[in-house]
């Protein structure tokens, strides 16, 4: 009988309060079904219904090992473990709350688990979630102390490897080398600890102990490019020939920097920018490379385009604006400059920006849309219809340019241009969202004699005098 079959006969046996003969059915197919949660749940409620308690507790141990988050399960064993066993009992309630999302409520749970016990697996198994839960509530100094409880009495290579990390949080590196340096000589074959602790010796500007701990040849080669022994560093490179990997190159490209072959950096940066092109590395390296030129915008773009892509964007825009006050001549600085202020909203400087780029690019898109929107923000429609034209000219395919349009000339009362503008947009967008209602708009517009597309200007409404005034 299939899993879903051998479930629904039980559960008509149950309907029909024939609980033995369910349990029976149940039961025997424990060997094939008992990976099934819904399985282990049926089967540990039936078996407390016919007081087969013990039945019940371990049908329920069994299903928090494969669903974790079983409420109903934790529920169920809190009510056993409580007149039983005091240690189970607090990490069941621990576990309980934080299911209920009362993660800090868990902390004092924990403890208690912790003095209820004799039992030195306990205690460590205690210890570990009571540092995970100071973790996930941001208490890292508490969360340090229990992991420091834990190798005390237990070396485990992970916690070596959490301590660093957590002393990394925190700024402390000193204390993640001691760490590291007492998890190599616990565990010195496995090297993700030496690397770590080469990493933070290159940190630390210590290149000896670095590459006395380096476990791979990448490590070895940073160090001694750090330390200054460019040719050592190259025969490594030259073994090595692992152009699938970025690093090859961004190693070749610190080579050339070091030994000051700025042209041929130049060609590595790029080779690595090919495989990494999103690495803030990369911008940064090039930063390098146009201040040794004395390139200073491009060493401020460059480093701009660093933060960028570390979502640092107050430092990216800082850098940005010292490019374009280096060459104000030049336009990337101001489309990045331009894309920051769009995403933070900042208004004032947008127009400034719009206009800049407008005068380096005078049919540049961004622009000449960024302008129109701003002028129409202010209400003043007349000149946002004059970006809005000229973008029409360079790009007919943009079709939200025609509903822009469209609103604008309504606001100038020119309702011939509005109402072609809004069919051309309709033309173009006919699964838009709001088509019904521009269609209903649409139709209801009226042209006369007087209001004919032809029509230079026409005088503005008492309100949307009112709001010129005031947006000004």
């Amino acid at each position: 009988m299939a899993s879903s079959g051998i479930l629904e006969r039980a559960q008509m046996l149950i309907d029909d309060e024939q609980y033995d003969k369910a349990y029976e059915i149940l039961t025997g197919a424990y060997e094939n079904m008992k990976t099934d949660a819904e399985f282990l749940e049926k089967t540990a409620l039936l078996a407390k219904t016919l007081d087969k308690n013990a039945e019940a507790v371990r049908y329920w141990e069994e299903l928090v090992n494969i669903n974790s988050n079983s409420l109903v399960a934790y529920s169920e064993l809190l009510d056993v473990y409580e007149n039983t066993d005091k240690y189970k009992y607090y990490i069941t309630r621990a576990k309980y709350k934080i299911l209920n999302e009362k993660v800090p409520q868990a902390v004092d749970d924990y403890k208690k688990a912790i003095n209820s016990t004799q039992d030195e697996n306990e205690i460590i198994n205690a210890r570990f979630l009571l540092a995970k839960v100071y973790e996930a509530t941001g208490k890292t100094q508490n969360a340090i102390d229990e992991y420091y409880r834990i190798i005390e009495h237990s070396d485990d290579m992970a916690i070596y490897y959490k301590l660093a990390d957590l002393y990394c949080t925190i700024n402390d590196r000193y204390s993640a080398i001691n760490i590291l340096e007492r998890g190599v000589k616990a565990f010195p074959e496995v090297n993700e600890l030496g690397e770590y602790l080469s990493i933070l010796y290159l940190k630390e500007g210590e290149y000896d102990k670095s590459l006395q701990h380096a476990r791979n040849d990448y490590q070895r080669i940073k160090a001694n490019l750090m330390k200054g022994n460019n040719e050592e560093a190259l025969k490594l490179l030259e073994k090595s020939k692992d152009e699938n990997n970025a690093n090859y190159f961004a190693l070749f490209a610190e080579y050339y920097y070091n030994t000051k072959n700025f042209e041929k950096c130049s060609e590595y940066i790029d080779k690595f920018a090919q495989l990494s092109p999103q690495n803030p590395l990369v911008y940064q390296m090039k930063a390098l490379v146009c201040d040794e030129k004395n390139d200073s915008y491009g060493y401020h773009y460059n480093m701009g385009r660093c933060y960028s892509y570390k979502e640092d964007y107050e430092l990216a825009l800082a850098e940005y604006l010292n490019a374009h006050r280096a060459d104000s001549s030049k336009s990337e600085a101001v489309k990045e400059i331009i894309k920051i202020n769009e995403a933070s909203g900042d208004k004032t400087s947008l127009m400034e920006f719009y206009e800049k780029l407008h005068g380096q690019e005078p049919e540049n898109p961004i622009a000449l849309n960024g302008l129109g929107n701003v002028y129409a923000d202010m209400y003043e429609f007349s000149s946002a219809v004059e970006y809005y034209e000229k973008l029409v000219k360079l790009n007919t395919a943009d079709y939200d340019v025609f509903k822009k349009l469209g609103f604008c000339y309504e606001k100038l009362h020119q309702t011939a241009r509005a109402k072609e503008n809004y069919e051309k947009y309709l033309a173009k967008a006919p699964l838009s969202p709001d088509t019904e209602k521009l269609k209903e708009k649409v139709s209801k517009m009226i042209v006369s004699s007087d209001n004919s597309k032809n029509a230079e200007t026409e005088e503005e409404g008492l309100i949307d005098k009112i709001m010129h005034f005031f947006g000004k």
